[in-house]
C-alpha cells in the first residue's frame, strides 16, 4: 500500500475535535506520556500554537496532519532554543492511519520545516520503550538513541523507560542530499 499524500496544516482552534479523538486511540493512551488536558487547555494550546518558523518570537510550533481528506494527526515542536540551538517534537496519529508511512512522512516534513531555523542544530524526541513504532519512525528519519531515562514517565498508572533520541542538523543535510 503506498503512502497517501500527506499534508502539514496550520493547526486552528476548529481541529480540537480531532485533536481529542486522536488522544483518545487505543495505542496512545497505552505508550504515550501525555498530560490529562481538559479541553480548554487543549484549545489554549492550539490558540497559541505557531505554523510560522520564521517568527524570531516563536519557541513552539503545532500542525495538524491532512491525509485520506481529513486531519489523522499532530506534529509539534517545542521549547524552541535559539541560544542553544535545539527543539524538542513530538506526534500523534489517529489509531486509523498507524503502519502506513504518514507518521514518517508528516515528521520529515516538520524536520525540513525546522531545520530552515537557522540557528537549529539539534532535534529531539523521547519515545516510551515499548513504542516500537515510534522507536522505528525515528530511526527511518536518522534519529541516533541517545539513552534511557528508567522509569521517567507514567502511562496508565504504569511507570515506563523513556528513551532520548537526537537528531542533528549535518546528519539531516545529508540525508537530504542522498534522495
Amino acid at each position: 500500500m503506498s503512502t497517501p499524500d500527506v499534508r502539514l496544516v496550520p493547526a486552528l482552534p476548529e481541529h480540537l475535535d480531532d485533536w481529542i479523538s486522536i488522544r483518545a486511540g487505543a495505542t496512545a493512551r497505552r505508550l504515550v506520556s501525555m498530560e490529562e488536558d481538559s479541553r480548554e487547555a487543549l484549545l489554549k494550546r492550539l490558540s497559541e500554537a505557531s505554523s510560522d518558523v520564521t517568527d524570531p518570537r516563536a519557541r513552539s510550533f503545532r500542525w495538524m496532519v491532512q491525509a485520506d481528506g481529513g486531519i489523522v494527526g499532530t506534529v509539534s515542536a517545542r521549547d524552541l532554543s535559539r541560544a542553544q540551538g535545539r527543539i524538542e517534537v513530538g506526534y500523534m496519529l489517529a489509531e486509523e492511519t498507524l503502519g502506513r508511512g504518514i507518521g514518517t512522512r508528516a515528521v520529515g516534513l516538520m524536520l525540513d520545516r525546522l531545520f530552515t531555523i537557522p540557528e537549529l542544530h539539534r532535534v529531539w524526541l523521547a519515545t516510551t520503550a515499548e513504542n516500537l513504532a515510534s522507536q522505528a519512525l525515528a530511526r527511518k528519519l536518522g534519529f541516533v538513541l541517545e539513552g534511557v531515562l528508567r522509569e521517567h514517565c507514567i502511562v496508565q498508572e504504569r511507570r515506563m523507560d523513556q528513551q532520548i533520541w537526537g537528531l542533528l542538523r549535518p546528519e539531516w543535510a545529508a540525508r537530504q542530499s542522498a534522495r
